[in-house]
């Protein structure tokens, strides 16, 4: 019993001995620090991880380019080889030429390209025999559908993870602008020897 009327422990060692830890303002701040601290951790991945997608996005457009240049290349080719009317082949090269001229992913390169792909495209249905023979051509196509999916599958990973509220709030992505969709008709052409 008279355990029970000693006097009252005071200060940091009685509430420490009582169990009550560390004075309220110190845990507050503690808490706070611990949150400002996993924040900054979610910042520094988050922007890792845009800065990687831009990365991966600019290795896209640069395969996707030149395989562009590439099929333009197989179908100036394929112009000048002296296999097709004097009137088509000059028409095919006039394409391959607009499509060569034109740098970059921008809206222009859509449309010089779309232009290459319905030629090439009208001329396949016309004389299939001439794509038979130019192995080069068909699969410069192919590749250039493939490399259009990867770089538009960059393109989305990129935008999806850029506008969320937290990268959006933080600009976490800098100055860079956001990246487009590049949109060309890339139907396959016909394998050779179908």
């Amino acid at each position: 019993m008279w355990l029970s009327m000693a006097a009252p422990a005071y200060g940091r060692a009685g509430q420490r001995a009582r169990g009550g830890g560390y004075p309220a303002p110190v845990g507050a701040v503690i808490g706070v620090l611990a949150a400002i601290g996993l924040l900054g951790l979610y910042l520094s991945w988050t922007a890792g991880r845009i800065d990687r997608l831009h990365a991966r996005l600019e290795a896209a457009a640069a395969t996707l380019d030149a395989q562009l240049v590439r099929r333009a290349a197989a179908a100036a080719g394929l112009a000048g080889s002296g296999r097709l009317p004097v009137v088509v082949a000059e028409r095919l090269a006039a394409a391959a030429r607009a499509a060569q001229a034109v740098d970059g992913l921008q809206p222009d390169r859509e449309a010089a390209e779309n232009a290459l792909s319905r030629r090439l495209n009208a001329l396949a249905e016309e004389t299939p025999e001439v794509f038979e023979a130019s192995a080069e051509l068909a699969t410069a196509s192919l590749k250039v559908g493939l490399a259009r999916r990867f770089h538009n599958d960059a393109v989305r990973d990129t935008l999806n993870l850029r506008r969320r509220r937290i990268p959006r709030l933080f600009r976490l992505a800098g100055r860079a602008a956001l990246p487009g969709y590049f949109e060309i008709d890339d139907s396959p052409l016909p394998p050779p020897g179908r």
